[in-house]
């Protein structure tokens, strides 16, 4: 089995995207798909023996639609791009033809006589003006009604085909046989002008709908944007300019002010950066020769060079694009209900509109067909199955767009709306709540050369956050010492061999150490790492890591707006973890931890009904971030901390939790709000469609159709006022 991605195009609503699910499902050798409405991404798993990303092509396109199956996203985001205008100068051209047609037919049947117009000329000008827009303007619908209808599918495009089609073909009909189309009266016997009333509204509201759906979509627009389309590249001698496809690892890249980074590198001389595009955080970064800089970041110092270390898609920003795009393309829970109502809407509306018929037609009233083609015509036109599809995934995306600007990686909808239900978060203090680059400020003991090359090399393989204090306080070795057996403890440190002797580096103290330590006395509220060989010790390192400046003002904004109670868990000990949690405003503190007890206190949390988030940084937070609710880890974390992340905060911001949380809380609002109006405007829409309260009461067709339309886009709108 193979998991790929395509892009779906054509589609309206949530029928449209069960319609090509159901379809993808149906398929010889498809295990799963997962269709999003917005912009039509596409997850199918299946089975490359048996079919193949043309033959699925074909199946999308027995309904009416059309899939891209190019390889590359990159790709297929150029060709729906091109799709998306080429769509919406159609959509364009039909509104202006229908819309011109439609006032020059009302003009003609209102006001014929006055303008020198015979009866029979008029009546062949209202059958013109309808029979163009039918099989013009219309046609679109016709045809994807048609496809589907061969598959017992039904979707938007169904009520809308069938609509104009009565009132179309009733119209006709009268017309052949009496000659004339009988204008006159509220039930006239001409639904000519309604054809293209009807779709003049249909037209102007997916042109605007789809205006504000490309809207949505401004935040990945933006991102792709940031990746220049050239740079200068060392060439021999000579800076040339080439473009970013060709740039290759180990090329030198030169930078002016201004310049967008092109790919990911390790920097040869001192810059300074403009990284809100990737962090959210606003200020200039000043870096040195050897820090790393990342792509869509503008170098705003003076002119640098830099040295890719990864290009192309493996970039920091290629890999946000992409996790940015996923994440969008997920479904939260509650459009899985929406998907289900959607399936059975269409067929139910049409049951509707044929009730409707009948009992109008067998009813006591005045020429009681009319009534009730009339009435059937405005349920078909009024129903809107767009709403409810689209009241999720505008808001998920607008959301997931909004939080990649705000230095937040979110990985999927589920993720984004279980945020705003967290109870309570759990910090890691390393790397968290602290700058993350600790340093080695004392240590005891007079090591041989052997002996800290053990240190150094055995530290080098490790991922704990500590370890490049260390490397970098003791770097000049001057022995080929190597370590031999070596294993990490999460949580504890490393153990490994030389020449038979077991030696040991991390927190646990040695029980030789009877008494405290000088060390130990002189800086009681640090972190000591103990160096011992058969269990004696070789060194005592004193290693400190100074608290994030906004650290506490950001932690009291986490509370006080979003109501989540905090607790610190550290592996550090018990009194320094006191300290430093009181220092920052924490009532629930627990220190020396192991991984294991930090995955039994999040546990004891939820058998209370808790919603927990844990905040980690490093390896040993991983069986933490893994047992939570929700895990939350830092952009500069450890590769194995943000696999198990749900959501990642790139720059490590501590204030960006707290815009998480409230993002969220207001995406669900949202979402909500959007379900409300969908389900309340049908809910009320329909009955007064189908004359339940005639004669004081109604619309017309004219009106369900304007109806329907605005509901869609009040939706899409609704969902934009997450972008601000």
């Amino acid at each position: 089995m193979t998991e790929k991605r395509f892009t779906v195009t054509g589609m309206s609503c949530a029928g449209c995207v069960a319609a090509v699910e159901g379809q993808l499902k149906k398929a010889k050798g498809v295990e799963h798909a997962e269709v999003h409405l917005l912009e039509g991404r596409t997850v199918v798993t299946f089975d490359e023996r048996k079919t193949s990303p043309q033959q699925l092509r074909e199946e999308v396109r027995s309904l009416g639609y059309d899939m891209l199956i190019e390889e590359s996203a990159a790709q297929r985001e150029a060709e729906r791009t091109k799709l998306e205008h080429k769509e919406l100068t159609h959509i364009r051209s039909k509104l202006i033809v229908t819309v011109v047609l439609t006032v020059g037919m009302m003009l003609v049947g209102m006001y014929g006589m006055h303008l020198g117009i015979s009866d029979r000329v008029a009546d062949l000008v209202l059958l013109l003006g309808a029979s163009m827009i039918m099989f013009y303007s219309a046609i679109d619908y016709h045809t994807r009604a048609l496809k589907q209808l061969t598959h017992f599918t039904f979707t938007m495009d169904t009520l809308i085909s069938m609509s104009i089609s009565v009132a179309y073909f009733f119209s006709l009909v009268r017309y052949t046989i009496m000659g004339s189309v009988e204008v006159g009266g509220l039930f006239g016997n001409s639904y000519f002008d309604v054809v293209g009333m009807v779709m003049s509204f249909v037209l102007l509201g997916k042109y605007i709908e789809e205006r504000a759906k490309y809207k949505t979509n401004d935040a990945l627009r933006r991102l792709l944007a940031l990746t220049p389309e050239t740079a200068l590249v060392r060439r021999g001698d000579e800076w040339v300019e080439r473009p970013i496809e060709e740039i290759q690892i180990g090329d030198a890249i030169r930078l002016r002010h201004g310049d967008s980074i092109p790919v990911d590198g390790i920097l040869e001389e001192t810059g300074d950066f403009d990284e809100s595009s990737i962090t959210g955080e606003p200020l200039p970064v000043h870096k040195g020769s050897g820090a790393e800089v990342f792509s869509g970041t503008i170098s705003v110092g003076g002119a640098t060079t830099l040295r890719a270390t990864k290009v192309g898609d493996e970039t920091l920003l290629g890999r946000i694009i992409e996790a940015v795009r996923q994440a969008q393309a997920s479904k939260a829970p509650i459009q899985r209900i929406a998907d289900k109502i959607s399936g059975v809407f269409v067929p139910f509306i049409l049951g509707i509109a044929l009730i409707t018929l009948i009992l109008w037609g067998t009813g006591s009233v005045e020429q009681p067909w009319l009534h009730g083609i009339y009435f059937a015509i405005s349920v078909l036109c009024i129903a809107c199955p767009c709403a409810l599809g689209l009241a999720t995934p505008t808001a998920i995306t607008v959301a997931m767009g909004r939080a990649s600007q705000e230095g937040l990686l979110i990985r999927d909808a589920v993720a984004l709306e279980r945020l705003a239900k967290v109870s309570d978060v759990l910090f890691d203090k390393t790397g968290t709540l602290t700058q993350g680059t600790p340093q080695v400020i004392d240590h005891s003991g007079s090591m041989s050369r052997e002996e800290e090359a053990l240190l150094v090399r055995a530290e080098r393989q490790s991922s704990h956050p500590l370890s490049s204090a260390i490397v970098s306080r003791f770097s000049m070795m001057e022995s080929d010492a190597t370590p031999e057996e070596l294993e990490e403890l999460p949580g504890e440190g490393i153990r490994f061999t030389y020449q038979g002797d077991p030696y040991f580096i991390g927190n646990r103290r040695p029980s030789t150490l009877t008494e405290p330590h000088p060390l130990e006395i002189k800086h009681p509220l640090s972190t000591f790492v103990y160096y011992t060989r058969e269990g004696r010790l070789i060194a005592l390192l004193v290693v400190e890591d100074q608290i994030r400046l906004e650290a506490k003002e950001a932690l009291s904004a986490l509370q006080a707006h979003t109501g989540a109670t905090i607790h610190l868990l550290s592996g550090d000990r018990p009194e320094r973890a006191e300290a430093l949690g009181k220092r920052l405003g924490f009532t629930n503190i627990r220190g020396g931890l192991s991984p294991l007890d930090k995955k039994a206190y999040i546990e004891a949390l939820q058998k209370e009904g808790k919603v927990v988030a844990m905040v980690g940084d490093g390896i040993n937070d991983s069986p933490a971030l893994a047992t939570a609710d929700l895990s939350i880890a830092m952009g500069s974390g450890s590769d194995i901390a943000n696999s198990v992340s749900q959501v990642t905060i790139i720059g490590g911001s501590p204030h960006a939790l707290e815009r998480a949380i409230r993002l969220s809380q207001k995406t669900v609002k949202i979402i909500h709000q959007n379900f409300f109006w969908a389900f309340i405007y049908n809910l009320l829409a329909v009955p007064i469609a189908a004359g339940l309260f005639y004669p004081n009461l109604f619309v017309t067709p004219m009106i369900a159709a304007a109806a329907m339309a605005f509901s869609s886009v009040c939706v899409v709108l609704n969902s934009l006022r997450l972008r601000w």
